[in-house]
């Protein structure tokens, strides 16, 4: 997840440098790139980071009229973030973990996701998450990855929330708690994200941390499914084609089944064939 501008995220910059984050801001609204470019260009070079670091971000972008440099983005967040502007060093991190702009280095992300988080960016936090539990650039341990989705959950980064449910559920890095999970995936799918809301309706389902109930696991696919979650929409398709908390409605799963399939889930496309197919 890639940050945007920092001129609508960060309110201390903005009294920091009033000046070009007003210039900044009546540029964009008036569709004037070039001009924007000149007055984060300025900004950088009298060595404000946040002027380095939205240039950074139009580069990258190659926002209105202006070409797309990745290369020349890298830059500016590097010397954004050697000023300890955290969301340049988070974008950076971003880009050698994914491996799409410069080669894949994770040790270099996992030092870059630090400097981010260690100055509380929760999103920075939640990758480094990440990395120590896939082991990615460094050992893995389950246990500091629940500690730093905790920190990010706290600050209200419902992926890390989710994250940290799974790893209850799964009992990886703590004792296996079903109910610490289904409170995390709850959190997760409060804050509107599809995903916590499927791993919620999965447990509803099964019965794991809360007491089984088909209907409500239906409403959790159903809320995870509408905001574009296959996953979802695969679940709850199996749903209606069992008629479990829900009345049993084939038509229904199928449209379902080929909404996930259509979304590139595999297990959504057998299970359509397998709705359809006569000796089912």
């Amino acid at each position: 997840m890639k940050k945007s501008f920092v001129i609508a995220l960060l309110c201390g910059a903005v009294f920091a440098h009033a000046g070009f984050i007003k210039e900044g801001m009546e540029a964009k609204e008036q569709g004037d790139h070039q001009k924007l470019v000149e007055v984060y260009d300025q900004a950088c070079k009298e060595g404000k980071a946040s002027g380095c670091y939205n240039l950074g971000v139009v580069y990258e972008q190659g926002t209105g009229n202006v070409a797309k440099d990745t290369q020349k983005a890298m830059s500016l967040y590097e010397k954004a973030c050697d000023q300890n502007f955290t969301s340049a060093c988070y974008n950076l991190g971003l880009m050698y973990a994914e491996g799409s702009v410069v080669k894949q280095d994770f040790n270099k992300a996992k030092s870059l996701y630090e400097k981010a988080c260690e100055d509380d960016d929760d999103i920075a936090c939640n990758n480094l998450g990440l990395l120590y539990a896939n082991g990615a650039g460094v050992a893995q341990d389950y246990k500091k990855a629940s500690e730093l989705y905790k920190k990010a959950c706290l600050s209200e980064n419902m992926y890390a929330c989710s994250n940290l449910g799974f790893l209850y559920a799964e009992g990886k890095g703590m004792g296996q708690d079903y109910k610490k999970a289904s409170e995390y995936y709850q959190k997760a799918c409060d804050g509107n994200l599809a995903m916590g809301c499927d791993n919620l309706g999965l447990l509803y389902a099964t019965g794991k941390g809360v007491i089984k109930d088909y209907k409500k696991a239906s409403q959790f696919y159903e809320s995870a499914c509408n905001n574009n979650y296959e996953k979802g929409c695969n679940n709850l398709a199996i749903l209606y084609a069992e008629g479990k908390g829900v009345n049993t409605d084939i038509k229904k799963a199928s449209e379902l089944f080929q909404k996930s399939c259509d979304k590139g889930l595999k297990v959504g496309c057998d299970n359509l064939n397998i709705l359809n197919s006569p000796h089912k």
